[in-house]
C-alpha cells in the first residue's frame, strides 16, 4: 500500500519565524485504505500542537484528501 503525503516543511518554517500565534496550514493525501495512516497523521499534528517546545505560539490545522488506490493521476490532480 503507498501512501503519498504533501509535507509542507518550507511554508511551517517560514510561519514559525514570521510572527507569533501564527496558524500553519498543513495537507496529507492518503489513498481511501488508509485508515490507519490517516490516524497516524492526526495523532502527529495533535502531538506537535501540544508541544510548546516546537510550537510556542503556532498551531498547526490540517486538511486530509483521500483518493481512490491504484490511480496515480488522482493525487495528481488533488494535489
Amino acid at each position: 500500500m503507498e501512501v503519498l503525503m504533501l509535507w509542507l516543511f518550507p511554508l511551517i518554517f517560514q510561519c514559525v519565524s514570521v510572527r507569533a500565534d501564527a496558524i500553519i496550514h498543513i495537507g496529507a493525501i492518503f489513498e481511501g485504505n488508509a485508515a490507519k495512516d490517516d490516524e497516524v497523521f492526526k495523532q502527529a499534528v495533535s502531538d506537535l500542537n501540544l508541544n510548546d517546545d516546537i510550537l510556542q505560539s503556532e498551531k498547526i490545522t490540517y486538511s486530509i484528501k483521500l483518493i481512490e488506490a491504484n490511480n496515480p493521476f488522482h493525487a495528481v490532480q488533488e494535489g
